[in-house]
């Protein structure tokens, strides 16, 4: 007899009720994951690569390993800083972060097997 397995959602292990901002959350977690894995953002980009991008409104954010750019994604400003007191803003947050989240952890689990 075959036994269904619910799949679980993948989670950060970060208290689900924390108000960090989203760039708090995603920092925190990718220290998680592996101490080599860093984050830093920039205010600028390239108009060619980045047409969509507004300086001032956007900032790019990129996923180190060791000091090699692996990752990088476009977020406006006011939703990296803003915290999230209110629970709808918080579980949409994490939504986004948990979908880069879960890429690199499936990459440092894979890397580890």
């Amino acid at each position: 007899m075959k036994t269904k397995t619910k799949k679980t959602k993948w989670n950060s292990g970060i208290a689900p009720k924390s108000t960090m901002s989203y760039e708090q959350y995603m920092k925190s977690a990718i220290g998680t994951i592996c101490h080599r894995l860093s984050i830093r953002t920039y205010k600028l980009a390239p108009k060619k690569e980045y047409p969509t991008f507004e300086r001032g409104k956007d900032i790019r954010v990129h996923v180190y390993w060791d000091k090699e750019s692996k990752y990088e994604f476009i977020v406006e400003y006011s939703f990296w800083c803003k915290t999230n007191n209110n629970k709808e803003d918080r579980e949409w947050m994490r939504q986004h972060a948990d979908i880069h989240l879960q890429k690199f952890d499936n990459a440092v689990t894979r890397k580890n097997k």
